[in-house]
């Protein structure tokens, strides 16, 4: 082969190479393994993480094969931010209440006691004036962080009825998050349990109170049957927003298109779960007051006291921690540009 006819050759193996390469890359494959901190079959997993596995595998045109195991399958919940960050896991769903001893600002990625960041807020905020910015600024390097799965109000549940916030003083109950700060300032002793230990523990008379979800998660742990009372509106904590944390390496290999498709089918996952969760709610509110649970409500001014504890507690933890402090500083401006118009807006 003459030297002219080996360049001819040469050059069309790389013609063929270049053509062929973005088909092959369009075309790989990403295998990822996760964990959700929630039992995929309960509303926490199913309107969340589950949804999300269903999106992105369907928007990636099946370039992405997510596996996920269900709570407790390969880590305890509470160590899937661990096992992301080190690598044992591709993904998994959190809640920043598990990483507060490291990253005390996680509990300003909720909805904040005393209503004082509310659901509405909290959306608009995350996705829109750089709520989800800091939430990774907070993890930094670790992994990457999206939100995904917003849960409808809460309630509390109580072993005798809860007509005022003088009724709380004494009370053992289960909290967490800034809401145990809450709750002490009240007067209550707070007892942190996980969902599966809050019905046995009102049965032994460990707690005599409990804030866990709202109507549909609260019923299947089977609350209204241990408790006669429940109260709102929320003073603890309006709603949940919980978190998909992915490995960093993981995410870099990722081209672009995939990126996109892990991160919007979270936004289209947290949206679409939270009306699918409220059709559950709706449902379970109606069991559990045909059921004879006597339902309460705050007066005004109390709900009125809550928020004033509440900024209280926010100013003294972001006097002890800075990026406390610069997660509620960029909260507090949001709140104080966004009410007045929302005000003005909204039906008294």
């Amino acid at each position: 082969m003459n030297k002219r006819v080996r360049i001819g050759w040469v050059c069309c193996l790389l013609a063929l190479a270049l053509a062929a390469g973005p088909s092959q890359a369009a075309d790989k494959v990403f295998k990822w393994k996760g964990e959700s901190c929630f039992g995929i079959a309960s509303p926490l997993g199913k309107h969340t993480i589950v949804l999300w596995k269903k999106y992105a595998e369907e928007m990636s045109g099946g370039r992405l094969q997510l596996t996920l195991h269900d709570a407790g399958e390969i880590v305890p919940p509470t160590k899937i931010y661990d096992a992301v960050r080190d690598g044992m896991l591709d993904f998994g769903l959190n809640t920043p209440a598990w990483q507060k001893g490291k990253y005390p600002a996680g509990d300003l990625f909720y909805t904040l006691p005393g209503g004082v960041l509310e659901m509405n807020d909290l959306i608009v905020w995350m996705y829109g004036a750089g709520g989800k910015q800091l939430a990774q600024e907070m993890y930094g390097d670790e992994l990457v962080v999206f939100p995904l799965g917003l849960t409808p109000p809460e309630e509390v549940w109580s072993k005798k009825p809860i007509k005022t916030l003088a009724d709380i003083k004494g009370l053992k109950i289960r909290a967490a998050g800034l809401s145990m700060d809450l709750f002490e300032k009240l007067g209550a002793s707070v007892v942190l349990l996980a969902g599966g230990e809050v019905v046995p523990g009102l049965q032994r008379g460990l707690i005599d109170a409990a804030e866990m979800l709202e109507a549909s998660y609260d019923m299947s742990l089977g609350l209204h049957e241990v408790c006669k009372y429940r109260f709102g509106p929320p003073v603890h904590m309006s709603n949940n927003i919980f978190q998909l944390i992915i490995k960093t390496k993981s995410w870099k290999e990722l081209p672009a298109d995939l990126q996109a498709v892990v991160e919007k089918a979270a936004l289209a996952a947290t949206i679409q779960g939270y009306a699918d969760f409220w059709q559950d709610t709706i449902a379970a509110n109606k069991k559990i007051e045909a059921y004879g649970t006597v339902t309460t409500k705050l007066s005004k001014e109390d709900q009125a006291k809550t928020r004033e504890i509440t900024m209280q507690i926010i100013e003294e933890k972001s006097a002890k921690d800075p990026f406390f402090k610069k997660v509620w500083e960029s909260q507090k401006k949001f709140i104080q540009e966004f009410r007045p118009y929302y005000d003005f807006t909204k039906f008294d």
